[in-house]
């Protein structure tokens, strides 16, 4: 089968060869229909630049591109510092995107087609798709250089690094259970997350194996963020029964969680007991010190960096590793033992 032309592209995207080589090189000068046009063009026929090709052969740019949904999130900066790490080791530089909302994955295929940068670390979930991949395995005549660090496997075909987080909600659900808790209430993450899921499911499980239940009404909407562990707090304060202890989808939220607890006269872990998950940096110094699953971020930066480093020095071959990293309890002040007998919970 004849590999497509440039000129191909030019005549299916109904624009002249200039504007096709200007839309895949320096695409800041194209306006962004024309750029859509000539991307579709390209994906239609599976078309690859046979120069861009010649320069992955000659020559590397010794950088990598990590992409995050939101570089101001406090989660990432270990990540970050972990993928450094690794990358400075290895004398790579590192350059932080974060795209705006439905532009990353034209970021990534336009990085990678131009030779601007070795590989990319994707950190906010799968923004590319199966077709994506078959073209940059034609460029690459090889697996292409990109990892995910992300909450599950999924289908994407690519290196991971994650941890098991319905393990690791099983864990968290365990300790409180330990702990005397009978009524345990949750706040969940984000909607249409599988980290959502994964963390509800096992601290189901854990009440599950101690026969007890997770109420429907001790599950708050709340998300990634002190914001959200805020509305909870006010869903909380409206049960006629409440929990005696609350799990919260990560440290950020039930700061938030507990905080808004504290303007209405409820304190923790006096009257409730709250945990989190992440342990970020705020965790031991927070007021109670809290309660948390440990999450090895930097390591997981590293060891993405190190897969990476893998595919683009062609160290790595099939199948498509997955790296799974333990996770731990960290014990802390938020959470006490239930007293039957205080009146309190």
């Amino acid at each position: 089968m004849k590999r497509p032309s440039i000129g191909d592209v030019a005549r299916h995207a109904g624009v002249s060869t200039a504007t096709v080589s200007r839309a895949l090189n320096a695409p800041g000068t194209v306006a962004e229909k024309t750029r859509r046009k000539v991307q579709q063009a390209v994906d239609a026929l599976h078309y690859v630049q046979s120069e861009t090709a010649r320069n992955f052969k000659k020559q590397r740019a010794s950088a990598v591109l990590v992409v995050a949904s939101d570089i101001g999130n406090i989660y990432y900066s270990e990540i970050f510092r972990g993928i450094q790490r690794r990358a400075e080791a290895s004398n790579y530089a590192i350059s932080i995107a974060n795209p705006s909302p439905g532009g990353t994955r034209e970021m990534i295929l336009s990085t990678l087609r131009t030779a601007r940068v070795d590989g990319v670390i994707i950190l906010s979930g799968h923004q590319i798709a199966d077709a994506d991949l078959g073209l940059l395995r034609q460029l690459y005549a090889g697996p292409p250089p990109l990892v995910a660090l992300s909450e599950e496997r999924g289908s994407l075909k690519i290196p991971h690094v994650l941890i098991d987080n319905e393990r690791a909600g099983c864990l968290a659900g365990r300790h409180l259970v330990a702990m005397g808790h009978k009524r345990i209430g949750h706040v969940q993450g984000p909607h249409d997350t599988p980290v959502r899921r994964a963390r509800r499911n096992g601290l189901r499980r854990a009440l599950a194996e101690a026969g007890l239940s997770l109420d429907a009404d001790h599950l708050f909407e709340g998300g990634f963020n002190a914001e959200g562990g805020r509305a909870a707090a006010e869903r909380f304060l409206t049960l006629e029964e409440r929990p005696t202890a609350v799990f919260c989808a990560n440290d950020e939220a039930a700061m938030g969680f507990i905080a808004q607890l504290h303007h209405h006269g409820i304190a923790v872990p006096r009257d409730l007991s709250v945990m989190g998950f992440d342990d970020i940096a705020l965790a031991d110094t927070y007021v109670p010190a809290l309660t948390t699953v440990h999450q090895p971020r930097e390591e997981m930066g590293r060891e993405a960096m190190g897969l990476l480093l893998d595919i683009i020095e062609k160290r790595l071959a099939d199948p498509v590793p997955v790296v799974e990293l333990p996770v731990h309890l960290v014990p802390r002040d938020s959470v006490r033992a239930f007293d039957d007998g205080s009146g309190k919970q």
